[in-house]
């Protein structure tokens, strides 16, 4: 039987040789969080956390005290390398959406490891890559002029990503609406107005795309 090691799940670890993620596995500290935990913050943000199972989102807080959702976080995600690198998390936060269990590697840890294995820097690179990349799509969503276009970019996009006309939101309605700009309300209202118009069908958080959208 595999050993079920949490730093398997991340592509970041999950290339190194089994006694490299060992290594790093006896560093990492394992917590259950409940769900509503708050696991990252500006005032406890010296770790990487990695999600073994469980969902939770990562959103920043306005001046005025407004979430604004960036994205979703499920098995084999982590956040927090560029807090521990030296970048100040001034608003950003990580919630649990759901009851999991988590892997935390502190900043002193973290660092060591960088130091001893280059080839980490490199993959480091390429997430914060990909991440970027993420940031930008949803810049380029709120760029569009309307609700309706968002909308329909965003369904877009997720088919492309899935490969398959029905697709899983993987945000919760409130998040989803924070991610895209507008209230839950306005979004209810799209998401039925493009039912309505034989476009896509609804099954709560699964969406059947039958028509492109534009």
């Amino acid at each position: 039987m595999a050993e079920e090691l949490c730093v398997r799940l991340v592509p970041l670890f999950n290339q190194l040789d089994l006694e490299k993620q060992r290594q790093i596995e006896r560093l990492v500290h394992h917590q259950h969080a409940a769900r509503g935990t708050i696991v990252v913050s500006p005032s406890d943000s010296d770790r990487l956390v990695i999600i073994k199972s469980g969902q939770a989102r990562l959103y920043q807080l306005s001046a005025t005290g407004e979430e604004q959702v960036q994205r979703s976080l499920t098995t084999g995600d982590y956040v927090g390398e560029t807090w521990l690198l030296g970048i100040t998390n001034q608003n950003s936060y990580v919630e649990m959406m759901t009851a999991g269990d988590i892997c935390v590697l502190i900043r002193t840890d973290f660092t060591s490891l960088i130091q001893q294995h280059g080839d980490l820097a490199i993959r480091l690179l390429a997430g914060q890559a990909a991440t970027i990349a993420a940031l930008r799509k949803q810049t380029q969503l709120m760029g569009l002029p309307s609700i309706e276009e968002r909308l329909a970019s965003y369904l877009n996009q997720l088919v492309a990503q899935q490969g398959n006309s029905l697709i899983t939101l993987p945000l919760r309605m409130k998040d989803l609406s924070s991610y895209l700009g507008t209230t839950p309300e306005t979004l209810s209202r799209k998401l039925a107005q493009l039912q309505k118009r034989g476009q896509i069908e609804r099954y709560q958080r699964r969406v059947r795309v039958l028509k492109p959208l534009s």
